[in-house]
C-alpha cells in the first residue's frame, strides 16, 4: 500500500575523514513518517530510496541507495552509505537529498545539506598540499620520513639538530603526576649508548654508556636528588652495581646528617679506618643500637669458657645472653631493631635437618615442646609461622590461629571446626569426604544449621558452579535406590517443597523439574503420587503439553462458575470414543435455491477420513434436507432446504495423520504380568490402596539427627600448659 510520508525531523552526520580506510564512510539520518492526514504510520517495515543531486529541483541524482527501515512510532533512522558507498561524492559543491517511500514519488522540496556533512572533505587537507609534500599527516600526527630536521641551523647532521646561543636548546615538560618520563630515549642496539653530555662532541667513554655526562672544570658530569625515595637506583645483572675511581681524592665520598652507608650484603675492603677514636691495641665494638667504636679490649678471659679447636663450650650451669646482661634461659637472644634476633643457615646439602629440637624426657600434659607468643591485641595479619619454598609461602599461621597451606593436608582423626571452613584451590577434587562405614545413619557428608528463628531461609547444604554460560552443574548424586531425597518438616499452614526447581531468565528453553527414566520394565520420566485431603498426584498452572499417548481414568474440565466465579467451579466430562475422532460444527443459512456449501480448511481431509454428518434445521421443519455432496476437496455440500433457512451442522472425521497411524489404539487389551490382580483405582471396587497397580512400598530412610540431638564433639582446651 502506498503511504504519503512527511518528514517532519532531521538529523544528519558525516563521519568528517573520508580518506582514511579505517572510518566509515556514512551518514546518519533520521526522520518522522506521516500519512496523508499528518498522523505518524503504523509500526512496521518501509521501502525508502535516497537519492543525492547536486541541483534543488529536477536534475539527474548523483548517488542512490535503497533501503529497508522499520518505522516505531513514525520514526525511522538510515545509514546513508551503509549500502552504496559514498566515496564517489567530493562533497565540495551543494548538495540535495531527495527521499521517496513505498516506490512513490519523491518527496518535495528536497533537503539541503548543512555545513556537517562538508566537513569530510578535510579529509584531503587540500591546503596541506601546497608547498613542500614531503610531510606527511596522519590524523593529529605529522610525520616526516626520510631527510633531517634543523631548528636554529640550516645543515643539521642528526635527525634533529636544535642549535641555539645563549639559551635553552629545548625544553620538556610533562604534566603528568603519574611514573611518565618527561624524555625517553632509547638505543635498540644497546651499544652507543642512549643519552650524551660533553664539552664536545668528541668527549666519548672509552665503553659506550647509556647514560654520559661530563662538566667542565668547576661543574659537576651529574647531579642527582629525590625528594622522597632514593635520589640514585643502580642495578647491574652481571657487572659491577656501582665503578668509583679517582686518581687523586675519594673514590666515594658520603655526607650528610643520616646514617652516612648502609650496606645490606657483605662488605668486602683491603682495609678500613675511622675517622675518630683510634689508638693502638683497641678493638672495634657495638653498642645497642649497633653504633661501632674503637675501645679498649678486655683485661683477661673468662674462664668459664673453654676453646677445644674449632668448638668453643662451657662446662658450668650458667646461661648465655645476647642482646641483654640478664638470660632467663639456657640461650636467651633479646633484640629491640628491626633486624632478626636469630638466624639460623645451612650450607650442607645432604643435611638432614637445619634445625632440630627434641625433648628427651616424656612431656606432662600441657607441655608445650615450641611456644610462640605475641602480645595481646597484635593484628591477626600478622604470622606465627611463615614457611616458604623458593620464595612462595606453602604454610603459614596467622596471628589470629588462621592455617594457610598451599599444599593441601591429611587428617586420620577427627577434625573439629567450630567456625566458618573455607576451601579454595584449583584442584578437581577441592574437598573430598571419604566414609567406610555401613550403617542406617551412616552420612558421608553432613551439612546441618543449627540456627533457630523466623524470617530468614537458612540452608543446610548449599552448592554453586557456573563456569561459563550454559555450563555447571550445582549439584550431582549417585545412589543405588533413590539419587536424590528430598524432606521437608511443615508446620500448621503455609506451602511446603519436598523438591524445589527453578529456571530463571535467559533465552533458551528452561526446565524446573526435568526427568528422565528408561532401560525398566516400567519407566517413568517424573512419578507423582497424592493421597488425603484434597490431592493431585500432578498439578499444573499454566499449560500441559503430552507429545504421545495420554491416558486417564476420567477427563474433565473445572472452571470458575459462570454465574459464580467467586465461590463456585463449574466442571464437566470430557466427550470420549473409541476412536481418535475429532469434531467439527458451524451454522449456515442456504441460497435462493435451498443449497449451501460448508468450506473447511485446507489440512482437513489430510488429517481426518471416515466422515460422518448431521444436520439440524433451524427454526422450521427440514424434511428434505441432506448432504448433496460429501467432502471432497476439503469442501461439501447442503440442499433440500427452504431458501434463506439456517442450518446446524456436525462433521466428525478419524485422525490418520501419522503419528494417529502409528499409534493406533487397542480397545481391549490385558493386563501385564506385573499389573494382574491389581486395580487402577482399588478404592472404586472396595479394595485397599496396595492392590493398585502403582503402589510400592516406601522404604523407610532414617532422617538426619535433629541439632539438638547431637553431641558435640568437645574443643581441646589450648590454654598456656607451662
Amino acid at each position: 500500500m502506498k503511504r504519503t510520508a512527511i518528514i517532519c525531523a532531521l538529523a544528519l552526520l558525516l563521519v568528517p575523514c573520508l580518506a582514511q580506510a579505517d572510518i566509515a564512510e556514512i551518514m546518519s539520518y533520521q526522520g518522522v513518517l506521516r500519512d496523508g492526514s499528518g498522523d505518524p504510520v503504523p509500526d512496521g517495515s518501509y521501502d525508502v530510496t535516497f537519492r543525492i543531486y547536486d541541483v534543488e529541483a529536477a536534475g539527474t541524482a548523483l548517488w542512490t541507495e535503497n533501503q529497508t527501515l522499520t518505522a516505531t512510532g513514525g520514526i525511522i533512522s538510515a545509514h546513508l552509505g551503509s549500502v552504496t558507498t559514498l566515496s564517489t561524492l567530493d562533497f565540495d559543491v551543494p548538495y540535495w537529498l531527495g527521499i521517496s517511500v513505498e516506490a512513490g514519488a519523491e518527496l518535495v522540496p528536497r533537503t539541503a545539506f548543512t555545513t556537517v556533512p562538508y566537513a569530510a572533505h578535510a579529509g584531503f587537507a587540500d591546503t596541506c598540499l601546497e608547498g613542500d609534500n614531503d610531510w606527511g599527516i596522519s590524523g593529529d600526527n605529522i610525520y616526516h620520513d626520510v631527510g633531517y630536521v634543523g631548528i636554529g641551523t640550516v645543515t643539521p647532521g642528526v635527525r634533529l639538530d636544535v642549535l641555539a646561543a645563549d639559551e635553552l636548546c629545548a625544553r620538556f615538560v610533562n604534566g603528568s603526576s603519574g611514573s611518565n618520563f618527561a624524555v625517553k630515549a632509547t638505543n635498540y642496539g644497546g651499544t652507543a649508548g642512549a643519552f650524551f653530555s660533553g664539552m664536545n662532541p668528541g668527549m666519548y667513554p672509552a665503553i659506550p654508556a647509556a647514560v654520559f655526562g661530563r662538566g667542565a672544570t668547576g661543574y659537576r658530569a651529574g647531579h642527582f636528588s629525590s625528594e622522597e625515595q632514593d635520589g640514585i637506583f643502580v642495578h647491574s645483572v652481571s657487572g659491577r652495581a656501582v665503578y668509583a675511581a679517582s686518581p687523586s681524592n675519594y673514590a666515594g665520598y658520603f655526607g650528610g646528617g643520616g646514617l652516612g652507608v648502609y650496606i645490606e650484603d657483605q662488605l668486602e675492603t683491603n682495609g678500613f679506618r675511622m675517622q675518630l677514636g683510634a689508638a693502638d691495641s683497641y678493638v672495634l665494638t657495638s653498642d645497642v643500637d649497633g653504633i661501632g667504636s674503637w675501645q679498649p679490649a678486655g683485661t683477661g678471659a673468662d674462664s668459664d669458657w673453654t676453646i677445644a679447636g674449632t668448638d668453643m663450650y662451657s662446662g658450668v650451669s650458667g646461661r648465655v645472653g645476647i642482646g641483654l646482661a640478664t638470660p632467663t634461659a639456657k640461650l636467651e637472644v633479646y633484640n629491640v631493631t628491626t633486624e632478626e634476633a636469630l638466624e639460623v643457615k645451612h650450607g650442607g646439602a645432604s643435611a638432614g635437618r637445619v634445625v632440630n629440637i627434641e625433648r628427651v624426657s616424656m612431656p606432662s600434659s600441657g607441655n608445650d615442646l615450641l611456644q610462640l607468643k605475641i602480645p595481646a591485641g597484635s593484628p591477626a595479619t600478622c604470622q606465627f609461622i611463615e614457611a616458604e619454598n623458593g620464595g612462595t609461602v606453602n604454610f603459614a599461621v596467622d596471628g589470629d590461629g588462621f592455617v594457610r597451606a598451599l599444599g593441601g593436608g591429611e587428617f586420620s582423626g577427627p577434625v573439629s571446626v567450630t567456625d566458618e571452613l573455607d576451601v579454595t584451590g584449583s584442584s578437581v577434587h577441592q574437598a573430598e569426604v571419604r566414609s567406610s562405614a555401613l550403617t542406617p545413619l551412616t552420612k558421608v557428608l553432613s551439612g546441618i544449621s543449627t540456627a533457630l528463628g523466623t524470617g530468614v531461609d537458612a540452608v543446610g547444604v548449599y552448592g554453586e558452579c557456573v563456569p561459563g554460560i550454559n555450563y555447571g552443574i550445582g549439584g550431582l548424586f549417585t545412589g543405588g535406590y533413590i539419587g536424590v531425597k528430598g524432606t521437608v518438616i511443615p508446620g500448621e499452614v503455609g506451602s511446603y517443597y519436598g523438591v524445589r526447581g527453578q529456571a530463571n531468565a535467559g533465552n533458551g528453553t528452561n526446565h524446573g523439574v526435568y526427568g528422565s527414566a528408561s532401560g525398566g520394565a516400567i519407566n517413568y520420566g517424573v512419578y507423582g503420587y497424592a493421597f488425603t485431603g484434597t490431592h493431585y498426584a500432578g498439578y499444573f498452572s499454566g499449560n500441559a503439553h503430552v507429545t504421545n499417548t495420554f491416558t486417564a481414568g476420567i477427563k474433565s474440565f473445572k472452571i470458575d462458575h459462570p454465574l459464580d466465579p467467586e465461590n463456585r467451579y463449574l466442571l464437566h466430562s470430557c466427550v470420549e470414543s473409541d476412536e481418535m475422532m475429532n469434531v467439527y460444527n458451524g451454522n449456515v443459512s442456504l441460497d435462493g435455491g435451498g443449497e449451501a456449501t460448508i468450506e473447511m480448511p485446507e489440512w482437513f481431509e489430510a488429517l481426518n477420513q471416515d466422515f460422518r454428518y448431521q444436520l439440524t434445521p433451524i427454526g422450521a421443519p427440514g424434511p428434505n434436507l441432506y448432504v448433496a455432496e460429501e467432502i471432497r476437496g476439503n469442501r461439501f455440500q447442503i440442499a433440500g432446504g427452504e431458501p434463506g433457512m439456517k442450518v446446524s451442522w456436525l462433521v466428525t472425521g478419524v485422525r490418520h495423520d501419522p503419528l494417529a497411524v502409528a499409534s493406533r489404539m487397542v480397545v481391549e487389551v490385558d493386563k501385564p504380568a506385573n499389573e494382574v490382580g491389581k486395580y487402577m483405582h482399588p478404592e472404586a471396587y472396595g479394595k485397599p490402596v496396595t492392590m493398585g497397580v502403582d503402589y510400592h512400598e516406601e522404604r523407610e530412610i532414617p532422617n538426619e539427627a535433629t541439632a539438638t540431638e547431637r553431641t558435640a564433639r568437645p574443643v581441646r582446651d589450648r590454654s598456656d600448659g607451662d
